[in-house]
């Protein structure tokens, strides 16, 4: 896990690097100088105003305000922006995910000007998909107190908190109102972006690893396991339940002690009373060394007394859990790669969504059977993304069984000709 891989400085030579007044406004001055210099004429120089007049202000803008105060601050010492892995790996997943569906539309006979006016809006909708996915799943959790605050935290995507199949659902949506507005068959250009959307996944789930979210339970089975870092949500999971501290609890009793832990140490035995854990930071990131992990110490309730657990006590990592997060990506890398290969022997329009559908539905079930990180829902064990994996399952066998009629025309091209 690696949460924030570095920080672009605050600033250099003294000068700031966001800002109105800033090396980051000198470069968008200079990228616009350049353009409008290699403009042959007039006329030129005026279509090229006309097309970034737009894209130059909304980066002004975003580098004006947006950037400063995205940056992190420690005791009121700006240490620059922060890099997260997350973001990193989102941001090649969707260039990978792009360029082979690109490649893929092309090929069935879109022109790559309407293709791209596709994945910008597709791009666009999923991640706003996954986001309000996430802030509607999990809004009584999300950092903050008063409404703005949680609001802030709402913008702040690059730091984790999408939900697979809430950009799923976005980008189907555009897609299927993208396709009645250029009149194409909405399954050939499903046809083509699945294989893209798995492997954008295979990227998006590395970056939920550096991110420490969508987690797997804890692994006592002689299989992989990774082990958090304190201050990752699995670590402080673990702290809140008492596990770290070597107690297994259900309904306020202490169930288990596990060995060797602080519980078994001082003492404390089955069927004692647990009131939970409170943690207290006791050292972070300093302006020296921004990256270095927080460190607690905690305060345990049992039978009625607390206990103070110190910071030197407790483990520098969480107990070992499945890697969720790695079986996830490699589950979108085969689902790539069968997608890609089942292209060319797919017979009927509409075929390979389907599969899709239904094999990344049967892969997300078993991925759910490792994670820990969501509850059950409707009264039962099944987490919500367990509930979407059976509606998908049966949506694409409905699917499936609806097309048998319908021949696949030209290899999935499309007989009218390019859309331009």
């Amino acid at each position: 896990m690696r949460q924030t891989l570095f920080y672009w400085p605050h600033e250099t030579g003294g000068f700031p690097w966001f800002g109105a007044f800033s090396w980051a406004t000198l470069i968008l001055v200079l990228i616009a100088v350049i353009q409008l210099a290699v403009a042959k004429n007039a006329q030129a120089r005026s279509a090229v105003i006309q097309s970034n007049a737009f894209t130059w202000g909304i980066a002004f803008l975003a580098i004006a305000f947006l950037l400063p105060r995205i940056e992190f601050r420690i005791e009121d010492t700006p240490i620059g922006l922060p890099i997260r892995g997350y973001g990193v790996f989102l941001m090649v997943g969707v260039i990978a995910g792009s360029y082979v569906a690109l490649k893929r539309c092309e090929a069935r006979g879109i022109a790559r000007e309407a293709f791209l006016s596709l994945a910008t809006w597709t791009v666009a909708a999923g991640i706003v998909g996954a986001r309000l996915f996430y802030i509607i799943q999990y809004w009584s959790e999300l950092p903050g107190q008063t409404l703005s605050q949680k609001l802030w935290t709402v913008l702040q995507v690059t730091e984790g908190g999408l939900v697979v199949y809430g950009s799923v659902i976005g980008g189907l949506i555009v897609i299927f109102v993208w396709t009645i507005r250029y009149k194409l068959p909405v399954l050939v250009v499903a046809d083509a972006v699945t294989p893209a959307f798995f492997l954008g996944l295979m990227f998006g789930r590395l970056g939920c690893l550096m991110n420490g979210c969508c987690y797997g339970g804890v692994c006592e089975m002689p299989l992989p396991t990774v082990r958090f870092p304190s201050g990752s949500p699995v670590y402080m999971e673990q702290l809140d339940s008492g596990r770290i501290l070597g107690l297994v609890t259900e309904k306020g009793v202490v169930t288990k002690v596990t060995s060797p832990s602080w519980a078994e140490n001082n003492g404390v035995h089955p069927n004692a009373t647990f009131g939970g854990v409170q943690a207290r930071l006791v050292a972070g990131p300093t302006p020296i060394k921004p990256l270095a992990n927080p460190q607690f110490d905690a305060v345990v309730n049992l039978d009625g007394r607390t206990r103070v657990v110190s910071a030197s006590d407790l483990p520098e990592r969480a107990i070992p859990v499945h890697p969720s997060q790695v079986y996830a990506s490699i589950g979108g890398l085969i689902l790539f790669l069968w997608t890609m290969s089942l292209s060319s022997l797919a017979s009927r329009t509409g075929y390979l969504f389907s599969l899709g559908l239904i094999a990344y539905g049967f892969v997300r079930i078993l991925e759910e059977l490792i994670r820990v990180d969501e509850g059950g829902q409707f009264g039962t064990s099944l987490s919500i993304a367990t509930w979407i994996s059976l509606a998908g399952i049966l949506g694409g066998i409905v699917l499936l069984v609806s097309l048998r009629s319908k021949l696949l025309p030209d290899k999935q091209s499309l007989t009218s000709g390019s859309l331009n």
